[in-house]
């Protein structure tokens, strides 16, 4: 998972004004279970996103709308009301939103980590992608599958 992200953080374009000017760094946020917290660290030190340094933020769900100045938010474990407040704290922000969350792309999030008989599927809601701005290739839409 962690390198899928890594991936997207480099393949998606993010419309201008996610950024507050040249200097700001490419955040990278995490909300709730934080198991991917360490290896992410870890795989983004030192990494520059479009010439942009990466900060690595943990973001309490009482703080969820925090996420709005994020690039990339990663929600882990969490309660499904929970989950879907924080979705829609970052409707219509040029945040991309990555769970591996049951239907998480059906109820509105970007891109679903699903086990697919021991294999990683991902699903992809190219629509919330859209109002969010963000632009992905066509090669990266071929590695998901649209949301059940």
């Amino acid at each position: 998972m962690v390198d899928y992200i890594l991936h997207f953080a480099y393949n998606l374009q993010w419309p201008v004004n996610a950024f507050a000017n040249q200097r700001a760094p490419f955040r990278v946020c995490l909300m709730g279970g934080d198991s991917l917290g360490e290896p992410l660290a870890e795989r983004f030190k030192n990494q520059r996103i479009d010439g942009r340094r990466v900060e690595l933020e943990k973001i309490d769900l009482k703080e969820m709308l925090q996420a709005r100045k994020c690039q990339i938010v990663v929600l882990g474990a969490m309660e499904r009301a929970s989950l879907l407040k924080a979705l829609v704290a970052v409707e219509y922000f040029p945040v991309l939103t990555i769970s591996d969350a049951q239907r998480f792309a059906a109820t509105g999030g970007m891109i679903e980590f699903a086990d697919s008989g021991g294999e990683v599927a991902l699903r992809m809601n190219k629509t919330m992608l859209e109002k969010a701005e963000l632009k992905m290739g066509n090669s990266l839409f071929r590695l998901g599958q649209k949301p059940e």
